[in-house]
């Protein structure tokens, strides 16, 4: 399916399936387009405002068809603050992005409290954060991430 994206004035159309994901159409729009996917706000106007904030849903989820027209927003990534609480209790503040990945934040947690990635298991909303980014974990304002540590042995 074709769907037409406006940005500023100026459409362009793009060829996708209905199965791909809204992650997937900000790569393309990433590549077609030379605007970064962490900075695109999709907008699908249909009588209502649907802000398609979900990378992993796909486009036939949100009702988009053949021809329907999605706006762009280029937006800067904003910083929020989230806490880290060690297994001791104690808490730290990192200013992140949400769209910042699991693996750049393990990085700056071992820099920062002196826990090797490999020994990190990071919590949040009793979900053990892996891969992809910190968003994908519904991490937003003020939420807080507990660092425990990984048992060692064989």
């Amino acid at each position: 399916m074709d769907l037409i994206i406006t940005l500023v004035g100026n459409s362009h159309t793009l060829r996708v399936h209905p199965h791909d994901t809204v992650g997937s159409l900000k790569i393309l729009i990433q590549q077609k387009l030379g605007i970064a996917c962490e900075t695109q706000k999709l907008v699908f106007v249909n009588g209502c405002s649907t802000t398609l904030n979900n990378d992993s849903a796909t486009l036939e989820s949100y009702g988009l068809h053949s021809g329907a027209r999605v706006s762009l927003l280029v937006t800067p990534p904003t910083q929020i603050q989230v806490f880290l609480k060690n297994e001791k209790g104690v808490s730290s503040t990192y200013d992140i992005k949400p769209d910042e990945t699991v693996s750049h934040f393990r990085s700056r947690v071992e820099e920062r409290e002196r826990v090797p990635v490999s020994q990190q298991r990071l919590i949040h909303e009793s979900r053990e954060m892996n891969k992809g980014k910190l968003s994908d974990y519904n991490v937003r304002a003020h939420s807080t991430i507990f660092l425990n540590l990984r048992l060692r042995g064989g």
